[in-house]
């Protein structure tokens, strides 16, 4: 079986290619020594709120879902098909 010649064009065009992915890979940026430490812990002395982040969020859904229930839509049952 005789060989199929590859046009020229396919070759430059996969060696072209395969050597611009190597020269993306080859800049890659270097990680700075201070952006892997830490951040300093809080402050003891930053008082805490009077309220828990859970109740006041409880408190604000608990409001939304009363005004969700007071509009038209959810105050009235939907009629169902054939009513």
């Amino acid at each position: 079986m005789k060989p199929v010649p590859v046009p020229s064009l396919s070759v430059v065009t996969v060696t072209l290619l395969a050597l611009s992915l190597t020269a993306c890979a080859a800049n890659c940026p270097t990680l700075h020594a201070e952006s892997l430490t830490l951040p300093p812990p809080p402050s003891l002395s930053t008082p805490l709120p009077s309220i828990s982040y859970s109740l006041s969020a409880a408190e604000v859904i608990k409001a939304w879902r009363r005004r969700q229930m007071g509009t038209r839509l959810m105050s009235e049952p939907l009629a169902g098909p054939g009513r």
